[in-house]
């Protein structure tokens, strides 16, 4: 028996109406693919397996029940108006897809414990100096690794194999677990603004809190994680320029653009010097691409327990027979993970306490 939450789940996955679906799909109709999303008609094997083939899982995939299914959190990916409902639903599928086996393998590797430190109606400055506290990093500091650092706080991170327009992830909770999920192919600076944002939203927040309020919140929160007040009044020249700012990104990990709000939080630059900063970036066609540095970082957990299960080589044919994944979806969502040679070769100093900058996943010991 196949379970019609899976039908729907992948169709959703794809950004597919069951009318676009059914057209796809000799002698399945509309009608029919909604009566095996919503009742659980069964449909023949032949469709079955033309389902499988099309969305890159296998006929076993669609016969295992959904048994996570992750909380979202984020304002951002209910509220932002440019974002279709198509998108959001797609991300969530995806996310759920990838949290779902990462939740399978998690059952027999030791998880690192949460300390994400909850601080909800805390002013988000001081909120952001204690996580980095936590973190282990003085405010005088860039952050380095930001992601491999939040994993250790015991946030599970997800790269998900999807990108939108106007999403680049998400934060959300599967019970008391903190999740955030990254979109792929989003530039480095924007990816570390994106996971300081999901983060603030973990501390300060509640699910079912939305809102311009909750989102500056957010956004305040990690510009001060990401480039303290107290760092930046010692760093910023006096009268930035984008070249100067361009280093000051490379060296901090975060977009010239930030930089300018940073300096005009400052009191650096004028409202009107910085307005014309702004022009200057779009007239270079840096909005969506800007010179300067960033490292694309990778969450590393979810591969590191793919590791454990199948040897560091990854047998990808035993991971997809095991997942119910094709090997091609393996493959794509092993790339958003990172491996070994991902790592940074200095070790991040946040919160293990060996110094080590592998995180730390052991086999569970058997009963």
């Amino acid at each position: 028996m196949i379970h019609g939450e899976r039908v729907k789940q992948v169709r959703e996955m794809h950004q597919m109406t069951q009318s676009e679906l059914a057209d796809g799909f000799p002698g399945l109709s509309q009608h029919q693919l909604s009566r095996i999303e919503k009742t659980g008609a069964q449909p023949d094997d032949e469709t079955v397996a033309l389902l499988a083939a099309t969305f890159g899982v296998s006929v076993d995939f669609f016969h295992r029940p959904i048994d996570v299914a992750l909380n979202a959190l984020s304002p951002q990916l209910r509220a932002r108006n440019r974002l279709t409902q198509r998108s959001k639903n797609a991300a969530m599928q995806w996310a759920n897809v990838v949290y779902e086996e990462y939740h399978r393998l998690g059952q027999s590797a030791r998880s690192i414990p949460c300390r994400l430190p909850a601080m909800k109606g805390v002013d988000p400055r001081e909120a952001a100096q204690k996580t980095r506290e936590v973190l282990g990093f003085t405010p005088q500091e860039p952050l380095p690794y930001l992601v491999l650092a939040v994993e250790r706080l015991g946030v599970t991170v997800l790269g998900v194999p999807f990108k939108a327009e106007n999403l680049d992830g998400f934060s959300a909770w599967q019970g008391d677990e903190p999740v955030i999920a990254l979109l792929s192919e989003v530039p480095g600076d924007r990816l570390r603004f994106t996971v300081a944002h999901e983060l603030g939203h973990l501390v300060l927040h509640t699910p079912g809190q939305v809102g311009a309020v909750v989102e500056a919140e957010a956004d305040i929160f990690a510009a001060e994680l990401l480039t303290p007040i107290s760092a930046m009044e010692m760093v910023f020249p006096r009268n930035p320029t984008l070249s100067s700012l361009a280093m000051l990104k490379t060296q901090w990990g975060v977009s010239i653009k930030s930089l300018v709000r940073r300096a005009r939080d400052l009191d650096i630059v004028s409202q009107d010097r910085a307005i014309s900063l702004y022009k200057q970036i779009s007239a270079r066609g840096w909005n969506k691409k800007e010179p300067g540095h960033v490292p694309q970082e990778k969450p590393r957990a979810f591969r590191k327990m793919m590791e454990i299960h199948y040897g560091e080589g990854l047998s990808v044919m035993a991971a997809a027979r095991s997942a119910g994944w094709s090997e091609e979806l393996v493959m794509n969502v092993i790339e958003q993970h990172a491996g070994v040679e991902d790592l940074p070769h200095a070790p991040v100093r946040s919160i293990s306490e060996s110094g080590s900058n592998v995180i730390q996943l052991r086999r569970r010991a058997a009963f």
